[in-house]
């Protein structure tokens, strides 16, 4: 496995800073490639009870809550990547959050405004209508889809935030630990589900999708953004990619494992792509990331995150699906017409 290195040259006064990216045959960081035997010591896929493969064993780096070490596999059937075992408490790894609540939402429309892109895929199908947005935290997507016109409602396991999307926001937010629960006690169908990185976060995603495309109105549309487990940054930086985020992330689905969930839910794939605007960001900050944790002076990482990046983006033009981010929209079948009464 080939994992980028830095040597930095830099004089006493820390102007002149040359860098040097190079890759080097690497161990212990990278995504593990198991021998044959290996099946036998590994769990069942949650999903479809088959054979999985250790993929890479990694610790809390992110947020460095705890020193264990947790271990993710790879179904060789579906193409889960489950990690296992799962901590029974997952509270203590979530101490505060990801993002600060906005003092009022003049506040959150300015954190909005820099997050526009992220109606774009939306927009492209559907103009106005229902829409529920899963794991909103603070409402970023959905102040920009309730400000676009969209009837918005939301689920979300934080009480704080859903008072706030309540009380502040002024959107139907609902509290709940299981969303597919709470999706099968909804009555309405909506025009657009969005899930933003949550998905990963999910102890049952396949009954999440499976619920969502049940409360999907006829030509309505489903996003899905998820961490993408096939990136150049997995492959180059394995165990120390940013976004396994362990052990906060369960599950990553592959491009091909995603699409063929979302089709045996009765949905059709129209748009995917590991190269928009939030893909691009979570790669930069996938190697600024990695810059960080190795190098001290803080500009001089601030350099060598950058310079890796667009040296792994020059590299991962030769590997499709490259982006360290994943976005799919599908699509619910529309109407099908009756059939002609018989005159018989």
């Amino acid at each position: 496995m080939l994992q980028p290195q830095v040597g930095i040259d830099f004089d006493n006064n820390e102007r002149n800073v040359v860098c040097e990216v190079t890759l080097i045959e690497q161990g212990q960081h990278a995504a593990h490639e198991p021998d044959q035997n290996e099946s036998n010591n590994t769990p069942p896929c949650p999903y479809c009870n088959s054979v999985a493969r250790q993929l890479v064993g990694t610790k809390d780096f992110n947020r460095r809550t705890t020193d264990l070490t947790f271990q993710y596999f790879q179904c060789k059937k579906c193409g889960l990547v489950f990690m296992d075992p799962i901590p029974a408490d997952m509270r203590p790894f979530y101490e505060g959050g990801y993002q600060k609540i906005p003092n009022s939402l003049s506040e959150l429309r300015a954190i909005a405004e820099t997050e526009k892109y992220r109606m774009k895929p939306i927009l492209k199908y559907k103009n106005g209508g229902r829409l529920l947005e899963i794991g909103p935290w603070v409402g970023v997507f959905s102040c920009n889809a309730k400000d676009a016109g969209f009837d918005v409602t939301a689920i979300d396991i934080d009480e704080n935030c859903i008072s706030f999307l309540n009380n502040v926001v002024g959107v139907r937010a609902l509290q709940s630990s299981d969303p597919a629960e709470t999706l099968g006690q909804i009555k309405e169908k909506f025009d657009v589900i969005a899930m933003w990185h949550c998905l990963e976060h999910l102890p049952n995603p396949w009954a999440v999708i499976q619920r969502a495309a049940e409360r999907l109105a006829p030509g309505g549309v489903l996003l899905v953004a998820i961490p993408n487990i096939e990136s150049y940054e997995f492959s180059a930086l394995g165990a120390a990619w940013k976004h396994l985020d362990a052990p906060r992330h369960l599950y990553f689905y592959p491009a091909k494992s995603l699409v063929t969930l979302c089709r045996v839910n009765g949905l059709k794939e129209v748009e995917l792509t590991t190269t928009d605007e939030l893909s691009n960001a979570l790669s930069r900050d996938a190697w600024y990331s990695w810059a960080s944790a190795r190098i001290p002076v803080k500009y001089v990482r601030g350099v060598i995150g950058l310079v890796t990046y667009f040296y792994a983006r020059n590299r991962a033009k030769k590997k499709p699906a490259c982006g360290s981010g994943l976005t799919a929209v599908f699509q619910c079948p529309h109407v099908v017409a009756p059939p002609r009464q018989s005159s018989l």
